[in-house]
């Protein structure tokens, strides 16, 4: 086999596997990872966007795979990546414009007055893991209103709430999304919680 022979297999065999990866990732993955990154962004064109480009990303860095067995779990972190620093861009042009693109347009939650109590934030967006996003805001007045505040809080905390209660995700799995320590992911529930219960009491 020539040198140029080889690289063409090589090159074949490559393109193979990420079509392979892309087909696996295609189904369930996408839908969970569409669901986190919906769930994160509140913005449909946001989310499938996230979802494309890790799809994308994930493909070009297909050798960085060791397990194929992990690929479903790989491929959520990238997601979970693509929806940070989508969240960090919006902070970022809030401060410096007070605005971000989309703050104007297809937002699911309507800042509303809240008449729940602040210490069943947590059970409320525990409970969101059982019903579909979008009745779920629309559904529940109260817990819309929670949500809303929830761009007032780092996108570190906001994306470890949402997916520890609002996905039901153990702990170890948020922190492995998240690509911190386990206590980090902690920190993040714990000062997260704490403030959405003072931004609540504040409109109480």
């Amino acid at each position: 086999m020539s040198l140029s022979s080889g690289a063409r297999l090589d090159v074949a065999t490559h393109a193979d596997a990420r079509s392979r990866l892309l087909a696996e990732l295609a189904g369930t993955p996408a839908r969970k990872g569409y669901a986190i990154a919906y769930d994160l962004l509140r913005n449909r064109a946001e989310a499938e966007e996230a979802v494309q480009e890790a799809l994308a990303r994930a493909c070009e860095a297909i050798a960085d795979l060791r397990d194929p067995a992990a690929a479903p779990a790989w491929f959520l972190r990238i997601v979970t990546t693509m929806c940070l620093r989508t969240l960090r861009r919006r902070r970022l042009k809030k401060r410096l414009f007070g605005w971000w693109p989309g703050s104007e347009g297809e937002i699911d939650v309507a800042p509303t007055t809240a008449d729940t109590g602040a210490d069943d934030i947590a059970e409320r967006m525990h409970a969101m893991a059982t019903i579909e996003p979008r009745a779920a805001l629309e559904g529940h007045q109260a817990l819309g209103a929670m949500l809303s505040k929830l761009d007032a809080l780092s996108p570190q905390q906001r994306t470890a709430l949402v997916l520890r209660y609002g996905h039901d995700l153990p702990v170890a799995e948020v922190a492995g999304l998240l690509g911190v320590e386990l206590a980090t992911v902690k920190t993040h529930l714990v000062r997260g919680l704490a403030r959405l219960r003072d931004l609540m009491e504040e409109h109480r």
